[in-house]
């Protein structure tokens, strides 16, 4: 089941761009996690199916970034 720390976080990362800022920052100001926990927790929510559930658009826009950075180091761009 996903809590509202996960729901909170799918929130963020759908929109943090509109607050203006480094992300950073606005994640300890607006969730109270320092940016390695932030990440850490967004991470884990892609293998969660009720946060695929909740909002599978910006989950899968996460694992499309992932993946284009994974393809760049392999490339070596």
């Amino acid at each position: 089941m996903l809590g509202p720390e996960g729901r909170a976080i799918l929130d963020f990362e759908r929109g943090w761009w509109r607050l203006g800022g480094a992300k950073d920052r606005l994640v300890e100001a607006a969730l109270g996690l320092t940016a390695d926990a932030y990440y850490e927790r967004l991470l884990a929510l892609l293998d969660d199916p009720d946060a695929d559930a909740y909002d599978p658009l910006t989950l899968r826009r996460v694992r499309s970034m992932i993946e284009s950075v994974e393809t760049e180091e392999v490339v070596g761009l």
